[in-house]
């Protein structure tokens, strides 16, 4: 079975030393076809609800071979 995923990565906040704490939310059951605009798109949509920066967006794709 072919799946699609993103992940939304957030800073959460930064620790004693300056360096950012990182979190991620995995987002699943993306159409297969869905370009990578669209998931860009709809990622800034979540992102834009998250109290949290949004850092970084991955595409995550399994493949049955």
């Amino acid at each position: 079975m072919d799946r699609k995923r993103m992940r939304l990565q957030v800073v959460a906040g930064m620790d004693p030393d300056g360096n950012e704490i990182l979190r991620s939310r995995t987002i699943s059951n993306l159409k297969f076809e869905a370009q990578d605009e669209n998931i860009n798109i709809v990622a800034g949509a979540l992102g834009s609800l998250i109290a949290t920066p949004l850092k970084q967006v991955t595409r995550i794709e399994e493949v049955v071979l």
